[in-house]
């Protein structure tokens, strides 16, 4: 038996994903700044009193201190520091959803071949700006987040040119724009004519010049309220570029919470308006 102590790390981490182990512990995935991607288990976190509870919640930001035993899959949460809850003050659903969605997304869409520094920067300042955003900034900012993710990976769409002919595509965006993810961008209006793509979507002028603003000036930075129609749009156009260059992306469960919660709402409202005055 080896007398020598395992190593012991202690880093500021953002916990990505949780499932329950046995009756009262809690495995954790985490990016941490100091060692990357590790897994983690929390001997007790699902009791009511346990000071691990508060450490373990995804999408927290915390100082974590754990082992670092090299033949083991899961290291030993010892303990830590809470530093950053973005639902502290504001726990809506729209700012929930995004929260958890963005986490899950770094959890399944790991870049390849670049530093996790970078990752973790990313995360960091995402839950920073989230966690004191007005309401209803929340949808700009995520969208904003995963355009960088996309940059990370070396995906970032076109938006300032034609993505086939180059020509460039000042503001204000002019009419007939498509979006094509195979293609990887902006379509102008002759190429798409020409069916030089097939799978372009129509890319309205406020659509495309929301996702160019949010692209060029780092919009996590600077959120702003999107007109619920304009989300949508460049939610979807960034979906469907997600889905086609990254086999491990599939829509976030917190995303398909909110469209549910919104199709409720819309047919609630419909109901509403359907009955005798």
């Amino acid at each position: 038996m080896s007398l020598l102590s395992h190593p012991v790390a202690a880093t500021d981490a953002v916990v990505l994903r949780t499932w329950p182990s046995g009756e009262t512990s809690v495995v954790a995935s985490l990016l941490t700044e100091g060692h990357g991607y590790v897994r983690v288990i929390a001997k007790g976190a699902r009791s009511a009193k346990s000071v691990m509870r508060a450490l373990v919640q995804p999408g927290r930001l915390a100082t974590l201190e754990f082992g670092l035993a090299p033949n083991r899959e899961l290291q030993y949460l010892r303990g830590g520091q809470l530093i950053l809850d973005p639902l502290a003050a504001d726990n809506s659903l729209e700012r929930t959803a995004y929260l958890l969605a963005a986490v899950e997304m770094v959890d399944r869409c790991r870049p390849s071949g670049v530093r996790e520094e970078r990752l973790f920067a990313l995360c960091r300042r995402f839950l920073q700006v989230l966690s004191c955003a007005p309401p209803g900034c929340e949808a700009s900012i995520f969208y904003a987040f995963e355009l960088v993710l996309l940059d990370l990976q070396g995906l970032a769409p076109v938006l300032d040119a034609c993505v086939c002919c180059g020509c460039s595509l000042p503001p204000p965006r002019v009419a007939g724009l498509r979006f094509s993810p195979v293609a990887g961008g902006a379509v102008c209006s002759r190429c798409a004519d020409q069916g030089i793509v097939s799978d372009g979507r129509i890319l309205d002028r406020e659509t495309s010049g929301a996702l160019s603003e949010m692209a060029r000036r780092g919009a996590i930075d600077a959120p702003t309220v999107l007109e619920r129609r304009v989300a949508r749009a460049v939610g979807i156009h960034l979906h469907r570029f997600l889905t086609y260059h990254l086999p491990e992306y599939r829509l976030p469960a917190g995303l398909e919470l909110l469209r549910a919660a919104r199709s409720a709402d819309a047919a609630a409202a419909t109901a509403k308006d359907d009955e005798p005055c």
